[in-house]
């Protein structure tokens, strides 16, 4: 409860209220009991301009029905030849991120998520970085060691 007045007052999740302190020690310990929302790798991405709203809307929610007896895989995305990993704090950040994305691609895909610890989704991928709350008002980098080979 106290949680939510918070952020409803700063605007700030308690991820985030964390990550601001910009202590990379207390962040990491954090994440190993907070989970965050990590985007699902879209199977398409759809011209807008091709289809009316209503096929459009159709098609996105046949794809999201498919997802969800889909295996999750993490959206990776690669900047500057590095991979990344995009999680997120909340919903709203989420969203943010799609929207941004899609604007950039000028496409539009259907969006699912898994909430899941940190821990569990890094172990499992190939990354160089995790972000956190990418393309909003302040973003995270965390680096994330080379596996053993």
């Amino acid at each position: 409860m106290f949680s939510k007045l918070l952020e409803t007052f700063t605007g700030k999740d308690d991820l985030e209220r964390v990550a601001y302190k910009e202590d990379l020690a207390a962040l990491n310990a954090y994440l190993t009991h907070r989970r965050v929302l990590v985007p699902r790798r879209p199977k398409h991405f759809l011209d807008a301009s091709n289809f009316t709203e209503t096929q459009m809307l159709e098609m996105i929610q046949k794809e999201s029905e498919a997802m969800a007896s889909d295996q999750f895989e993490p959206w990776i995305l690669e900047t500057e030849g590095k991979r990344r990993l995009p999680v997120f704090s909340n919903q709203k950040r989420l969203q943010e991120f799609s929207r941004k994305i899609s604007t950039q691609l000028g496409k539009v895909f259907a969006l699912g998520s898994a909430e899941l610890l940190l821990s569990d989704i890094t172990g499992s991928v190939d990354i160089d970085f995790v972000d956190l709350n990418p393309f909003s008002e302040k973003s995270w980098e965390i680096g994330v060691r080379g596996k053993d080979p």
